[in-house]
This record gives structure tokens, C-alpha cells and sequence, in this order.
């Protein structure tokens, strides 16, 4: 296989892959590989049947679920194997595998050289996007009076905001700023390089096929998040959120504007995981998911 890198120039043979099957693992989609591309040094290469992704981190070769249609991914787990045992002569890992990927594979009879271990940290958390922008309901109505009560102390001084490349110089001063002042320790020591991540999108902005909206406050930029969506199973990702913490309901009311503004026709919202992070955890599950896309990783028997 001919591995290339996940640059910008790629986004569309992805978007031909995507479309194989159904897929609400965020890990499944272009802009979040493209944004973590640096951390786990992604490659990516193509046959007649599947996307393959490979990484290499610490010296040690891995793989992530591929993008193919539902038939063939027992084929393409073969491919894998041979690329692992016959081309590089180690043995395969694989991680950030869906649920119907690995019921798929087991049946198959794939798995037995295998350990099967759910990864909990790297669940994303799905929701009803109607819920996310009417904020209806008794579970949420704490949200929902977060969101009343920021939209009555700061009457007359915000406003949401679709933003563009025109933004971009002014997105990278707040994200500084937000990084000077909610830097955090976290478990997998990964937001160093999803500060590179970012960067990359915003250097890329023309390119990148996404969306983004802000708000501004007395006409300073006090939040900004970052999103796509998969039309096919009418998802949006949120892949970046940065607020100002010391606003009241700041969060809550970009979090519900952004949803409202771009992307109308969202069924389902995907606010990706948690990484374990027991405060982003609760924050997340405050909101409510209608279910958590399990992740699972296999490591093969030496």
C-alpha cells in the first residue's frame, strides 16, 4: 500500500470513502483525522474497496477502522493483516472501531488472535439536535435557564456570528488567549497537539470544507467553534469549542446558536469524547446523549 499523508488536498477522496457506510464515530470523518493527523502521525492509503489509516507513535506501527461499505470490511481487515504480517512482519492493532465494525468482524471469525477492549474515554456522545437548539424538556432546563440568563445580563452586547477566512487572524488570538488561561492537565497530554491541530485547520481555512461561528461581546471575540457535517446520515460534528469560562451560560448559549445557525438540518449532533477528563465527562452527560458511540480497540496475541 502507498501511504500518503491527510492534507487538505485529500478531503474528497475521503468524502468517497465516508459515503460507503453509515458512520457516526467522529474518527470516521475527515475534518477530525485531519485535525489529530500530527498526534498519531496518520497516513492514509486506498485500494479498490477500502481507505486504510495507519499510524506510528513511540515507534510502534497501528491501524484505525477503515472506510469501506459494510460487505466488505471482513476483506478489508485481510488487507490489513497482510500490509501488518507480510509487508512491516509485526503484528496488528487496531483502534477507534465502531460497534458495527466489530460485530461484523467477530462474526466473521476475525478476531480470535485477538483481545477485544472497549475504550470508555473515547465514546463519543450523540444527541438530538432539535433538543440541542430548543433546549425543551425538563432535563434540560437548566441549560435552557443558563442560556435565558446570559441572553438578560449581556442584552445589547452579543451577538452570534458565522465566521469565514476573513476571521481567521483574530480566531488564532482568542484560541491563544483561551489556551493561556484554561491550559489543563489531561490524561492522553493531547492539547498541545490539538492546539497544532487547529492551527493547521485555520492556516488550511480555504481549503477545508467546515463551518464556523462565534460570538462577540462589546465587538470582541469571546468564543468560536469549528464543525462539519455528514449529509448522508444528516450528523454534525463539533469538533472544536473554545469559550470564555468567566461568561456565565457563554458555553451553553454558543454550543445551541452554532446548531441553529449552520447546520438547520441536523438530526443528530456528535460532541465527540471526553478522554477521560471527569469534568468534560459530566459536562457532556449534563446534555443528555440519546446514546454514546462505543469505541473498541483489538490487539493481536504475540
Amino acid at each position: 500500500m502507498e501511504l500518503k499523508p491527510i492534507n487538505p488536498f485529500v478531503q474528497e477522496i475521503f468524502k468517497k470513502y465516508e459515503a460507503l457506510r453509515p458512520c457516526f464515530m467522529s474518527e470516521g470523518h475527515f475534518l477530525n483525522l485531519f485535525l489529530w493527523e500530527s498526534y498519531y502521525n496518520t497516513k492514509f492509503a486506498t485500494d479498490d474497496i477500502a481507505l486504510y489509516l495507519f499510524f506510528e507513535r513511540n515507534g510502534k506501527k497501528g491501524a484505525f477502522c477503515p472506510l469501506c461499505a459494510v460487505d466488505d470490511l471482513p476483506e478489508a481487515f485481510r488487507r490489513m493483516e497482510h500490509q501488518f504480517h507480510d509487508v512491516w512482519n509485526t503484528k496488528m492493532n487496531v483502534y477507534l472501531i465502531d460497534s458495527l465494525v466489530k460485530d461484523i468482524w467477530q462474526s466473521a471469525g476475525l478476531l480470535s488472535h485477538y483481545t477485544l477492549h472497549e475504550d470508555r474515554d473515547s465514546a463519543d456522545y450523540i444527541y438530538d439536535a432539535e433538543k440541542m437548539k430548543s433546549l425543551s424538556g425538563r432535563a434540560l432546563h437548566k441549560k435552557k435557564n443558563l442560556v435565558n440568563a446570559f441572553c438578560r445580563e449581556y442584552e445589547g452586547r452579543f451577538s452570534y456570528e458565522t465566521l469565514g477566512c476573513g476571521n481567521i487572524e483574530e480566531v488564532k488570538e482568542f484560541h491563544e488567549k483561551w489556551l493561556d488561561e484554561r491550559r489543563i492537565y489531561d490524561k492522553y497530554n493531547c492539547i498541545d497537539n490539538e492546539e497544532e491541530g487547529v492551527y493547521r485547520l485555520l492556516g488550511n481555512c480555504k481549503s477545508i470544507d467546515c463551518r464556523m461561528g462565534g460570538i462577540r461581546m462589546d465587538g470582541n471575540l469571546v468564543a468560536y467553534t469549528v464543525g462539519s457535517y455528514c449529509e448522508t446520515i444528516q450528523c454534525a460534528f463539533i469538533h472544536i469549542e473554545k469559550a470564555d469560562s468567566n461568561i456565565k451560560g457563554l458555553y451553553n448559549y454558543i454550543n445551541q446558536q452554532f446548531l441553529i445557525h449552520e447546520f438547520p438540518n441536523a438530526v443528530y449532533v456528535n460532541r465527540e469524547d471526553d478522554l477521560g477528563q471527569e469534568n468534560l465527562r459530566k459536562a457532556k452527560l449534563s446534555y443528555k446523549p440519546i446514546r454514546l458511540e462505543e469505541k473498541y480497540y483489538i490487539c493481536e496475541h504475540s
